[in-house]
């Protein structure tokens, strides 16, 4: 490693390079690698470790077959070297415990491991570890839900995790770093902590979007950002169903970026990250040009009709202003048909005190008239009628009384003496014509007096209508509401029209663009890359040929050759082939086989070269499961066995197969009392 480094431009030489390469002043280009995170010192040697010193879980299992039913306890103590977690059967759970050893590590749980009928069976699962030399134990506590809680401990020394009992968080040097209660808290809990400790920077890629517009070569996209889960896919090895070398996926060669961390290339994911921001850059700047084009030609559309439009709505404001409203003249309309209602109003009220005065001077008439008429001349007149009842009750009058009226001259009707004066006839006619005239003049004033009213009150109606017009035509014309609501519109209208006119006057108008940050961080990428594919190449020169004899012990026979290449490609040559063979077309078996082969023929040449930028884990589940013969599988375990005692690593592999028990000492075997189930 130490002449890989020697070997590096200083950083202040490559500050040069890259601002004399962007045509940048060198606090320029200092100033915007800083922003994207990219430096330029020589990196310091990565010391990478990860060794899980104990695996603890309990819960309770059912709904097996085999009587295996009730409650679960398994505490394993592990350590440096090779361990093989076996069992003579399928379904012992050999899955089930290495589900739970990664679930914990990883902080996410891997399809590679997960078993969806047996997870529900773990309620605790614990797993004490180092991380470069730190001290921790991962906890998680599992309910009918899922995880319920994630507890991150830690210690002076190891001992002092590995010497807790069970499920118990305290004890001497014993401390709680941190508590979630989330499977998402959990996942970033221990990416937090994995990424910090090992060292690790987050690999960022630029996926380009499928079906996106082309444009000078390059299509937009965005930044996928692959952290400590990615990074565990070359600790726990995929399957050999898995057609891609490393990871999930090999979008921007990704698994070549796993080997070039582990390998310890100087400026990986510097140049990585400059990449990412150079390319994010070059997006925004398409998208700013593309949207000034498009702008460029909303405007040639659109100018000439919003400029008509604006000149209709010009002069419609002029017209609404035209037509305001004369409101002196509505409120002296008002205070004329206000003044003419007061004395309407006052000519009427005497007008009816008069035709009251009417009618009662003809009421007392009526009276007059009818006192003269029942005069004592009258009550002759009426004394010699006879009648049968009384005028006032209508009482029938008895033949007795009518008889004593004629005998003793006492009234039949009020039993009263009789008294009949003479009356003189041309006097009483002389007093009732001159009552009847004085009758008849009073009727004739109060019907004359109803008629003024009458006259009056038309008038005061009418009056009153005009009043409440112009009281109306002033109100709505003082609050303008109408007018102000029409004036408001046209003015809102206008300044509408003015703002679009003037906003699209300015689209396409060719924008400014700096470039400058562009240039440095596609020239840091340019150097920064060329350094570490030259190193790269290098150490991969020495990996082919440690692949292919690693690879042909392992079983891989008919392999002549490999040549793994910058864009992560083994191209395998086979014996058979004269073309390279792509690893997704290589059987899963070889697929395996050869996978194993890249990842300890990585360790031990990195280790060859005082690299130890792997943290020393490998994790593999079920190497047996594909078709390999006999004496290769054998080969396989030894090989595994060997790269845990002879490089100083720790290999833990689950499998079934018959050889684990004449490679693996007794100590090194995982197993069940019976050797059948393991829990």
């Amino acid at each position: 490693m130490s002449e890989m480094v020697d070997g590096l431009p200083s950083e202040s030489d490559l500050l040069t390079s890259i601002a004399t390469e962007a045509e940048v002043s060198e606090d320029v280009a200092s100033e915007v690698l800083a922003e994207a995170d990219v430096s330029l010192t020589r990196p310091l040697p990565a010391h990478r470790s990860l060794v899980a010193h104990r695996l603890y879980v309990s819960g309770v299992k059912s709904g097996t077959e085999n009587g295996t039913d009730g409650p679960f306890e398994r505490d394993i103590p592990l350590g440096p070297g090779a361990w093989a977690v076996a069992s003579r059967n399928n379904s012992a759970g050999k899955s089930s415990l290495m589900w739970a050893l990664t679930w914990a590590l990883r902080g996410d749980q891997d399809d590679l491991y997960l078993r969806t009928d047996t997870r529900r069976w773990f309620r605790y699962i614990r797993v004490d570890v180092e991380v470069s030399g730190v001290p921790v134990s991962f906890r998680i506590r599992q309910d009918e839900h899922g995880l319920c809680e994630g507890v991150l401990l830690t210690a002076d020394v190891i001992g002092q995790l590995t010497g807790l009992d069970g499920e118990s968080q305290s004890g001497p040097g014993v401390r709680v770093v941190e508590t979630v209660e989330s499977p998402d808290a959990y996942t970033a809990m221990v990416g937090r902590f994995m990424m910090q400790r090992l060292g690790l920077r987050p690999l960022q890629l630029f996926s380009s979007d499928a079906g996106g517009l082309d444009e000078a070569g390059e299509r937009d996209g965005s930044v996928q950002v692959h952290g400590w889960p990615a990074y565990f896919s070359v600790i726990a090895l995929a399957s050999a169903s898995d057609s891609i070398l490393f990871g999930r996926t090999a979008i921007g060669q990704l698994p070549t970026r796993f080997m070039q961390v582990f390998l310890d290339v100087p400026f990986t994911t510097d140049w990585m990250a400059a990449d990412i921001s150079a390319k994010d850059s070059r997006q925004t700047t398409r998208h700013v040009i593309r949207r000034s084009k498009a702008d460029a030609a909303a405007r040639e559309q659109r100018w000439q009709p919003l400029q008509e439009e604006l000149a209709r709505a010009r002069t419609h404001l002029e017209q609404v202003r035209a037509a305001r409203p004369d409101l002196p003249a509505r409120i002296a309309a008002v205070e004329d048909t206000s003044r003419a209602l007061l004395v309407l109003k006052t000519r009427l009220g005497r007008a009816r005190a008069t035709a009251e005065e009417a009618r009662q001077a003809r009421i007392q008439d009526e009276r007059s008239m009818r006192r003269a008429s029942e005069s004592a001349a009258a009550r002759s007149l009426f004394a010699a009628l006879d009648p049968h009842a009384c005028p006032r009750c209508e009482a029938s009058i008895s033949d007795e009384r009518r008889s004593r009226e004629d005998s003793h001259h006492r009234c039949a009707v009020c039993a009263n003496p009789l008294q009949v004066e003479s009356v003189d006839e041309d006097e009483r006619e002389a007093v009732q014509s001159g009552l009847r005239k004085r009758l008849a003049a009073s009727q004739d004033a109060e019907r004359a007096a109803k008629r003024v009213v009458t006259a009056l009150e038309r008038q005061l109606a009418e009056a009153q209508a005009a009043a409440g017009s112009a009281v109306a035509a002033a109100e709505q014309e003082q609050g303008q509401a109408a007018y102000l609501a029409e004036l408001r519109d046209a003015e809102a209208h206008v300044a509408r029209l003015t703002g679009a006119l003037d906003v699209v006057s300015q689209l396409g108008q060719t924008p400014t663009v700096d470039d400058a940050a562009e240039r440095v961080l596609a020239a840091a990428a340019a150097i920064l890359k060329d350094l570490a594919s030259s190193t790269t190449r290098e150490l991969f020169a020495e990996l082919n040929q440690q692949i292919v004899t690693l690879a042909r012990e392992l079983g891989v026979t008919n392999l002549r050759s490999v040549k793994l290449d910058l864009a992560g490609k083994v191209n395998a040559m086979k014996s058979d082939n004269a073309r390279p063979t792509s690893f997704s077309k290589l059987s899963p078996g070889e697929r395996l086989r050869l996978r194993i082969a890249v990842i300890v023929s990585l360790i031990r040449v990195g280790r060859k070269h005082g690299i130890h930028s792997h943290p020393g884990l490998l994790v593999i589940d079920s190497p047996a499961d594909v078709e390999i013969v006999e004496g290769d599988m054998k080969i396989l375990l030894e090989q595994l066995r060997s790269l845990g005692e002879d490089e100083g690593l720790q290999v833990v592999i689950a499998t079934m197969h018959e050889a684990v028990w004449d490679v693996f000492p007794g100590e090194r075997l995982i197993v069940g009392p019976d050797e059948q189930h393991l829990f």
